[in-house]
């Protein structure tokens, strides 16, 4: 069994929340599903009898005979998505969680210190289940790291890099996430192991939403694009996402592999200049493409000692 690995958090007070500095903008990000993607909306479907199968029932075996009967056929019908005015979404929460932890776990320690405390203090990599076995496959030793408890602005006044730019306790955040809506996705029914069935998108589905940052630096807008597996283009990687994004497979179907595209990104005018690039503007294109490489790059020139680049889909 592994054992955990003590490292400091580097903490440094907030910026202010009621100003205007560095970069300020917004992204136009689409999610593009590449196997069966399932986000929960928590909503279970049922399925009942037919009430003249049950008139009928009690006509021949009378009241509890037929409750006994009935009770048996009810069952789960499905898990349902998210559904936003008739359409499946993905929840804006949803998506600045999976960008969140990606960058938790990918800032690691350099020298007994990280830049990121974990959000939620307890990561599985203890639990023996299938998985809590890929996420460790996936993320390794970062896993074994002993971060204390996450950062508290309520308890504290200095918090992680990362708590500064999505926010904690006691603290908003500059970085903000819209439901992602999908558009034109017919979702299926997927059913799996010991009983499981599931309202999904099926692969080539799109759902669209945008991010909006404020007081950013360019690095840290560079850590964002990171975490959400973009790198040296505008399409980024192929990454994990939903609740069943470990699990690899619902009734032999691929589940949880999405990709990430920026389709813009448009500097607010109380934004910083950052390369000579225009505010107000919609970037798109080929200089969109150079700004995400200049971005990346500013990250690995800040972070690089604590960065890691994990491949989610390769080694799940």
């Amino acid at each position: 069994m592994s054992t955990s690995a003590r490292v400091t958090v580097i903490r440094n007070q907030p910026r202010p929340r009621n100003v205007y500095r560095n970069l300020t903008g917004i992204l136009k990000v689409s999610i593009n599903t590449e196997s069966y993607l399932h986000v929960g909306s928590g909503i279970a479907h049922y399925e009942a009898p037919n009430p003249d199968e049950i008139l009928k029932s009690l006509e021949k075996t009378g009241w509890e005979k037929t409750i006994e009967a009935q009770a048996a056929k009810i069952g789960l019908d499905y898990l349902d998505m998210v559904i936003v005015d008739d359409k499946p979404c993905i929840p804006g929460s949803s998506v600045k969680g999976n960008v969140r932890s990606r960058i938790e776990l990918s800032l690691t320690n350099n020298n007994g210190k990280t830049p990121s405390c974990f959000i939620k203090a307890s990561p599985p990599q203890f639990a023996r289940d299938r998985r809590a076995y890929r996420h460790r496959k996936v993320w390794g030793n970062v896993l074994d790291e002993d971060r204390g408890f996450p950062c508290d602005y309520t308890k504290s006044q200095n918090v992680c890099m990362v708590c500064d730019m999505f926010g904690t306790a006691g603290l908003s955040g500059l970085v903000a996430f819209t439901d992602f809506v999908g558009e034109k996705v017919v979702l299926e029914n997927v059913a799996g192991q010991h009983g499981l069935k599931l309202r999904t998108a099926p692969p080539k589905s799109v759902f669209r939403g945008s991010i909006t940052f404020r007081n950013l630096e360019p690095h840290e807008l560079g850590l964002l694009l990171h975490g959400l597996g973009i790198q040296q283009t505008a399409t980024g990687k192929t990454v994990l996402l939903g609740r069943l994004k470990y699990v690899g497979n619902i009734g032999g179907k691929p589940i949880g592999k999405i990709r990430y595209i920026l389709e813009s990104l448009t500097f607010s005018e109380f934004s910083e200049q950052f390369r000579n690039q225009v505010r107000g503007k919609p970037i798109t294109g080929t200089e969109l493409e150079n700004l995400v490489r200049d971005l990346v790059s500013e990250m690995k020139t800040k972070l690089g000692p604590h960065l890691r680049n994990v491949q989610e889909v390769t080694q799940a």
